[in-house]
């Protein structure tokens, strides 16, 4: 399935996963996101569980607004097809001993179905560790 991208007459593939790969997901997310949460930077805020642009606008109100403000500028980057270029071996690396490795690595070399034809995905996988 195809959605549209805001503001482009582009779409973008929209990924529908089975009910099982929605529950191993869940359970890979939920164990590796309490230790992956305390590594990023608090000052985060895209794509992060419990937060959005609001906490982000209000951060830097308070930050512009507060005494003494030490930073006048502000990032916002929006990375054209950041996903479509994560270094899987990187990503696989960075899993260490992760019991679930191997579904993530399945879940990286998935493909998709698009009008009954099967596209493998553009990064492949090497082997690292």
């Amino acid at each position: 399935m195809f959605i549209p991208k805001p503001g482009t007459t582009k779409k973008r593939g929209l990924g529908i996963p089975v009910i099982v790969d929605r529950c191993l997901q869940a359970v890979a997310l939920g164990a590796l996101e309490p230790e992956w949460e305390a590594r990023f930077e608090p000052k985060s805020y895209g794509f992060r569980p419990g937060r959005g642009c609001h906490d982000a606008i209000g951060a830097i109100y308070s930050t512009l607004n507060g005494k003494n403000p030490q930073r006048a500028w502000v990032l916002d980057a929006d990375l054209t097809a950041a996903f479509d270029r994560i270094d899987h071996a990187r990503l696989m690396a960075a899993l260490g001993t992760f019991p679930a490795r191997g579904l993530v690595r399945q879940w990286l070399k998935a493909g998709v179905v698009d009008r009954g034809r099967f596209a493998r995905p553009r990064r492949e996988l090497r082997r690292v560790g």
